[in-house]
């Protein structure tokens, strides 16, 4: 069994429930689990066993399981006229058309991104987490309803695949310590089964002999007296 496993994962995914079942599978395994702006080239360079990707595709050198996708979301000054239409009885979705000659803030997502878009320079599309993950009071963030959603993946190399890829794929999935896909779990049945295979027929049993109970003899039968 290796001694130890290496994750990274993108702002705004949250692992917390996979890692804690992980290490409570595997108590003997150093889990090591890292926030990255670029999980992908932490995996390129060996830093870590299997990452969760943002955006990712699949391609020869590795595998990509999709997970789940989001919505994105504007965020821009909580005074910003267009943040009115959040308080109609009926709002209309906002669309990437509404953001027409808008400022646009870019770059990586971070909290000096999001105090740019505070101190008013502009508004900038992020994905709903990453705008959860760095909120701040005086920023808001609506969902543009034409803006596509943001993927997220877990991937791993094809080649030098780690042991515990599978189990953790499972975790991610929501198998149970106990369930038939799960490796050792596999490995366990498939071994009882080829100990099942090679065992010798039972010998059939031995019919049992029964001494035949000797039956009374039928008392004489009274004839009538004739008078």
């Amino acid at each position: 069994m290796p001694s130890r496993f290496a994750i990274a994962f993108p702002l705004g995914v949250t692992v917390g429930k996979w890692t804690r079942a992980f290490e409570q599978r595997h108590p003997g395994v150093e889990l090591v689990v890292r926030q990255s702006d670029d999980p992908l080239q932490v995996l390129e360079a060996g830093e870590a066993d299997m990452v969760f990707a943002r955006d990712a595709d699949p391609d020869g050198d590795r595998h990509l399981i999709p997970l789940y996708a989001e919505d994105i979301v504007v965020v821009m000054h909580h005074e910003h006229l267009l943040t009115l239409r959040a308080d109609e009885d009926e709002p209309e979705p906002l669309r990437l058309a509404d953001l027409e000659g808008e400022p646009r803030v870019t770059g990586e997502p971070s909290e000096a991104l999001l105090r740019s878009v505070a101190e008013g320079a502009g508004v900038a599309l992020l994905p709903a987490s990453v705008a959860k993950a760095l909120r701040r009071k005086d920023v808001v963030a609506l969902r543009v309803e034409d803006a596509g959603q943001s993927r997220i993946g877990l991937t791993w190399p094809r080649e030098g695949q780690h042991p515990l890829v599978d189990d953790f794929v499972g975790i991610v999935r929501g198998r149970t310590a106990h369930s038939s896909r799960n490796p050792e779990v596999a490995a366990k049945e498939a071994a009882a089964k080829e100990a099942a295979d090679g065992r010798s027929p039972a010998s059939p049993r031995k019919p049992t002999s029964r001494k035949p109970t000797p039956r009374k003899p039928a008392a004489p039968r009274k004839r009538p007296r004739r008078r």
